[in-house]
């Protein structure tokens, strides 16, 4: 047998350049490309499903934050971390999943409106602990990321909060994100990380 690419035969080689094979899902149908031009594509076809760059309109992001895609083990969902258009004086990172509806992939609800102020603000609004409040985070730094699918449905949120003062990571939340069939999602638990879990993060 030839040599494996996109898990399929030699005789149905990845038509992509392999500096740029990306993460490709695990039914084997699809494959993200980065770079300057993130995009979705066939594997068999390798034609664009999904051009990131014209639709989310990616910003410049920081040092080792470059575009990456999530994918649910069923290979139905994705969420996909971006850095959308920003000031500079900011650091910016959100998210936008995505839910494959017949042959198509769909945008689907994010988990914030980069528009109407800090992510976490309105994100966590009901699900925060009492005594936290997110008003007091560093407004430069609004960063919400896919950590991972932990099933098909179920995806673990990362934000975490930086001190308006000292600009260092003060706290830190794990939201975990329930799907529906249609692609709507709840929030069913979050998480305070501990001391030690910020220093893993640091």
């Amino acid at each position: 047998m030839g040599a494996i690419s996109y898990g399929v035969s030699h005789a149905q080689e990845s038509p992509f350049p392999a500096e740029e094979q990306s993460p490709i899902s695990p039914d084997k149908k699809w494959a993200y490309i980065g770079g300057d031009a993130p995009k979705l594509v066939k594997v068999v076809t390798s034609e664009t499903e999904i051009d990131f760059f014209e639709q989310r309109n990616p910003g410049t992001a920081p040092a080792g934050e470059d575009p990456e895609l999530l994918w649910a083990p069923d290979s139905k969902r994705f969420g996909f971390n971006y850095s959308p258009m920003h000031a500079h004086h900011m650091t910016f990172l959100s998210i936008a999943f995505y839910q494959l509806r017949g042959d198509k992939w769909v945008a689907v609800d994010s988990p914030a409106d980069e528009t109407k102020g800090p992510q976490l603000v309105q994100f966590g609004k009901g699900y925060l602990p009492k005594h936290f409040d997110p008003r007091h985070c560093a407004p430069e730094w609004d960063i919400m990321k896919l950590r991972k699918w932990s099933d098909a449905t179920t995806a673990i949120v990362y934000a975490p909060c930086y001190g308006r003062t000292s600009g260092k990571l003060e706290a830190g939340f794990l939201f975990t994100l329930k799907f529906d069939a249609a692609g709507n999602w709840k929030i069913i638990k979050t998480h305070q990380m501990a001391k030690k879990e910020l220093e893993e993060e640091q």
